[in-house]
């Protein structure tokens, strides 16, 4: 007999509860080993250890055993077998989407090279067509110093009139809106040579990143087409090797489940590969959008020339209309001012002599109220019986009074006399000093009417105009032009 084993059986391989150890173990002979601690009873003048029924327990218990061996050995085999038939599906499966994978990878980068050097080729002809419009640009730009010089002219000379005179007024504006119209066209000239030369740039470097793009691309495809042959000699080892199994042939594959499990990476990967190629899709469209870009530019560039030249002129015809317009405002002012100045001196003079006639009245006044004082005076010397206020004390009085009145309003009006007369005078210097300051501002508009825009020495200059001088002496012959032409 041998030792229990310490490890618990399975289920289905322990013993029924029926079965009973201890008398087969109370009749084991002396020499055979028994767990401690169980009693063995040895019966004498006895044979057999068992009885009949615990024999065919016994035998019974070993087929059942036996039979419990032999179905696990089955299911075993079976779990094998269909083992090493999912191994060969599956790794043929992974084998064809493998294969399935390069080639679509392999047809991508040669469609993705073939789209791309197209791209190249066209962008290095565009490269060449922008650079030949840089030069009218810079000519246009140069052009637009002579008119600006002029108007620069026009408003420092404008900025020395009097302080009174320094009005927005029209010739302002419209000096201010030419050279802001000036500034503008080159501004954009420059912005257009700006973007000429940038866009050449961008453009060399599309053409440098899509031969980038193009060779590497061009070394992944090199790589993966050795993957690809090598993984389709792969293949064919394998299923030599390992034929696919029945269950392979089947509409399903056995191993479904196991590949639904791997949804997300695939889609992952997928994506990536999705990403790749819109990265280029969007290379190829960023890149074309420059070419058309580059070319909408030349065609702008031209239009912005003949379109700033046009402008410029406008505006510089515009300000000397304004410039004249002004000088005959001005010149209508100054008339206006000289008869205001006559004017107010006459009042001068004609308040001056009613102040003259007011002195006279007031010094009048002051024989009666020397009267009125005397009598009331000498009246208090009566006798205190007679001492009463009779016709002649409140006679007396309302003389007094109305005489003082009198006196009040003529010194009243002597001091508003004064302030008109201060007021007439102040009136008469400021209306001096606008007309000196009008003067002023009308040669320093005319003197900016007879100069015009000229190169000397091939820089932009100012110099005067002998037509427009001889127009701005019929308007004031005091005139002297402040500045003479170098050209002179």
């Amino acid at each position: 007999a041998a030792r229990l084993p310490h490890r618990v059986p399975p289920q289905h391989l322990r013993l029924p509860e029926a079965f009973d150890l201890v008398p087969l173990l109370r009749r084991l002979p002396p020499g055979c080993p028994r767990s401690a601690g169980q009693p063995v009873e040895v019966l004498e003048g006895k044979m057999s250890m068992h009885t009949t029924e615990e024999w065919a327990q016994h035998a019974h218990l070993n087929m059942t055993k036996a039979s419990t061996a032999q179905s696990l050995a089955h299911m075993q085999c079976d779990m094998s077998k269909r083992a090493h038939d999912s191994t060969v599906c599956n790794n043929l499966s992974m084998y064809d989407s493998l294969h399935q994978s390069m080639s679509q990878k392999v047809k991508n980068s040669y469609r993705l090279i073939e789209k791309l050097q197209k791209r190249a080729d066209s962008i290095e002809v565009s490269l060449q067509k922008t650079s030949a419009s840089q030069s009218a640009l810079e000519k246009a730009l140069r052009d637009k110093d002579v008119p600006l010089q002029l108007c620069n002219w026009r408003l420092e000379q404008r900025e020395k009139r009097p302080l009174r005179e320094q009005v927005r007024d029209v010739v302002e504006v419209a000096l201010e809106e030419e050279k802001a119209t000036l500034v503008e066209t080159q501004k954009r000239l420059s912005d257009a040579i700006k973007r000429t030369k940038g866009m050449v740039i961008e453009l060399r470097s599309s053409l440098d990143d899509v031969r980038l793009d193009v060779e590497h691309k061009m070394q992944a495809l090199s790589v993966d087409e050795m993957c690809l042959r090598s993984t389709e000699r792969s293949m064919h080892a394998v299923i030599e090797r390992t034929p696919p199994p029945n269950s392979a042939r089947s509409g399903r594959s056995p191993n479904s489940l196991k590949l639904s499990r791997h949804q997300v990476a695939l889609q992952e990967s997928a994506k990536n590969e999705v990403v790749r190629q819109q990265d280029a899709e969007r290379m190829n469209r960023a890149h074309s959008s420059k070419e058309d870009a580059a070319k909408m530019l030349r065609e702008d560039n031209q239009k912005l020339m003949l379109r700033c030249e046009a402008i410029a002129l406008d505006a510089t015809n515009k300000s000397e209309k304004r410039m004249q317009e002004r000088v005959q405002e001005t010149q209508s002012m100054r008339r206006r001012l000289e008869g205001e100045l006559r004017e107010t001196m006459t009042r001068i003079e004609h308040t001056k002599n009613t102040m003259s006639e007011t002195k006279y009245q007031i010094k009048a006044l002051e024989e009666p109220i020397d009267l009125t004082s005397s009598c009331a005076s000498w009246r208090k010397q009566r006798a205190n019986k007679e001492h009463i206020v009779d016709p002649v004390s409140t006679t007396l009085q309302e003389h007094r009074m109305t005489v003082l009145t009198h006196q009040q309003d003529l010194l009243s009006h002597h001091q508003n006399e004064k302030g008109h007369l201060k007021e007439l005078q102040e009136r008469r210097e400021r209306l001096k000093e606008d007309l000196r300051d009008k003067t002023a501002s009308l040669h320093i508009d005319l003197n900016c009417l007879t100069h015009e825009a000229m190169r000397l020495n091939g820089k932009p200059a100012t110099g005067l105009s002998e037509q427009k001088l001889s127009r701005a002496m019929r308007v004031d012959r005091a005139f002297v032009p402040g500045a003479v032409a170098s050209a002179r």
